[in-house]
C-alpha cells in the first residue's frame, strides 16, 4: 500500500477521532458537574436579556449545553424565563438550529469509522429509530425519548442524510417542545398576573399539543428498517491480498 496516499485518510480519522473523544469528554464531564452548571448557563442568558447581545449568548450557551449533557427542556424553560414566552420561544428555535447543526457538521466530520468506535452503541440504538427518509425522522425524533441530542445530531451527521432534510425536519420537529414550554410559561405568567382562566387555556393548548405530535411520532417510530443508513456493516477495502 502507498503510504503517502494512505496519510490524507489517516489524518481525516485521526482528526474526526479527537473531534469524537473531544465531544464525549465534555458530556463527560458536564455530567460529572465539573464544566458549567445549568445555572451558570441560566446566569449568562439573565446577565444580556434585553440587550441586543441576548440572541448571540443564547445560541451559544444552547451549543456548549449540548455537548455537556445539558437537558434540552431545560435550557427552553431558561430562555423562556428570561425573555419571555414568545421572545424565548424564537431565540430558543434559532438556537437549537444552530445547536443541531454544529453536532451534525461535527458527525460528518468525524465520520462512520470513528462514531462507531467510540459511540458504537448509542450508534446502533440510535439506527433503529432512523426511518424511510431523513425529513420524517429529523422531525419525528425530536419528540421520541432516544438518547442525548448531540448523540442524535452526530448520528445524522454520520449517516448519509442531506444537510438540508435533516435541518427541514429539526426546524419543524423542535416546535412541539418549545411550544409546549413556552405555553406552559405562559400559563405560569397568566396566573401570576391573577387570570386563571387563560393560565388553564395556555397549560390546555402546551400540553394537546405536544401529546398529539408525540404520539403520532410513537407510531410512526418502530423499527421499518432504514434509508439512511448510520451503520454499515460494509467491509473496509485493505488493498489487495498477497498471497502466501
Amino acid at each position: 500500500m502507498d503510504k503517502t496516499a494512505s496519510q490524507p485518510a489517516r489524518r481525516t480519522l485521526l482528526l474526526g477521532g479527537a473531534l469524537l473523544v473531544g465531544v464525549i469528554i465534555l458530556f463527560a464531564l458536564g455530567k460529572l458537574g465539573i464544566m458549567p452548571s445549568e445555572k451558570a448557563l441560566n446566569t449568562w442568558m439573565e446577565t444580556v436579556a434585553g440587550s441586543p447581545w441576548g440572541l448571540p449568548t443564547i445560541i451559544l450557551v444552547f451549543c456548549v449545553a449540548a455537548f455537556l449533557g445539558v437537558p434540552q427542556f431545560a435550557l427552553i424553560a431558561a430562555a423562556v424565563a428570561v425573555f419571555g414566552p414568545w421572545l424565548g420561544f424564537a431565540y430558543a428555535w434559532i438556537a437549537n438550529m444552530f445547536s443541531g447543526s454544529l453536532a451534525f457538521w461535527l458527525g460528518r466530520l468525524a465520520g462512520e469509522q470513528m462514531f462507531r468506535r467510540y459511540a458504537g452503541a448509542t450508534a446502533n440504538r440510535l439506527s433503529t429509530f432512523v426511518g424511510r427518509n431523513a425529513f420524517a425522522t429529523s422531525a419525528l425524533i425530536r419528540n421520541v425519548p432516544t438518547g442525548p441530542a448531540v448523540m442524535v445530531n452526530m448520528a445524522f451527521g454520520v449517516s448519509s442524510a442531506k444537510y438540508s432534510n435533516f435541518a427541514l425536519g429539526m426546524a419543524l420537529g423542535i416546535l412541539p417542545k418549545i411550544a409546549l414550554i413556552a405555553f406552559a410559561g405562559q400559563s405560569l405568567f397568566a396566573a401570576m398576573k391573577g387570570n386563571p382562566g387563560l393560565a388553564i387555556l395556555a397549560a390546555f393548548i402546551a400540553a394537546a399539543i405536544y401529546a398529539a405530535i408525540a404520539l403520532y411520532a410513537r407510531t410512526r417510530m418502530g423499527p421499518k428498517g432504514q434509508s439512511v443508513p448510520l451503520i454499515r456493516d460494509n467491509p473496509v477495502d485493505t488493498g489487495p491480498k498477497q498471497d502466501d
